[in-house]
């Protein structure tokens, strides 16, 4: 076999359905692969998938109640270039949220992205940045969790103005991890949702149809002297 020359190269790789709808059965409870984590000392959101006869949702909805719909990644991507996207409408939200105000901290909904330890979601050494439906906050809103400290992150990701509306939102956590900590993320390690009215105590419902992890993969390619000869991908 003549010599072979390799190239590392890295290209987005297929999606990853988090959501897995289709494989979930209709009505009250997760999707496939879901994990429910209360927020302590407070009551789960109801949570059901929903079929339109056009398309499936999962519905979130609650009042003075918090929790988190975790993901778990058992194969943990690249966090560098991966990229999240997410299609989500908010029908009922809390009149006086505020994302900036630790009494009035409520969302209807929030993507979340844990990079690290997922043991984050209880204390541990993760971090975690809040894609978060917010209310009147000023576009672009972004800062340190109320609760979390510095090594959770909120960022405002639409507002009252698109409420009732299906929103689509493509994101890459691991340059907003960099922005945000001016460091290089760790792995990420679990995605999910996140719904708390806690705060506010008042109801409210919202829907997620999309939740998609495109991951940067390597490939090799190469070219050999011998024009016998193949290079096989891994």
């Amino acid at each position: 076999m003549g010599r072979a020359w390799l190239l590392l190269v890295w290209f987005v790789g297929p999606a990853a359905d988090l959501l897995n709808l289709r494989e979930a059965e209709i009505g009250p409870g997760t999707p496939p692969g879901w994990l429910v984590r209360p927020v302590r000392g407070q009551s789960v959101p109801e949570i059901e998938v929903r079929d339109d006869g056009v398309m499936r949702a999962l519905r979130i909805s609650g009042q003075r109640r918090a929790a988190w719909f975790v993901h778990e990644l058992k194969q943990q991507p690249p966090s560098k270039g991966s990229v999240l996207h997410w299609s989500w409408r908010v029908l009922q939200s809390p009149a006086t949220a505020d994302l900036r105000t630790k009494t009035l901290d409520d969302s209807p909904i929030r993507i979340f992205v844990v990079f690290g330890n997922p043991a984050a979601l209880f204390g541990g050494s993760g971090r975690i940045i809040f894609y978060s439906f917010g209310n009147r906050e000023p576009e672009g809103y972004s800062g340190p969790s109320h609760v979390g400290g510095q090594r959770v992150h909120i960022v405002r990701v639409d507002g009252a103005a698109e409420r009732s509306d299906w929103r689509e939102h493509r994101v890459e956590p691991a340059a907003d991890y960099q922005r945000i900590w001016g460091r290089t993320p760790p792995p990420i390690t679990a995605i999910g949702a996140m719904q708390d009215t806690d705060q506010t105590g008042v109801y409210a419902v919202a829907e997620l149809r999309r939740l998609v992890l495109e991951a940067p993969m390597p490939a090799a390619r190469g070219r050999n002297r011998a024009a016998d000869d193949d290079v096989p991908f891994p």
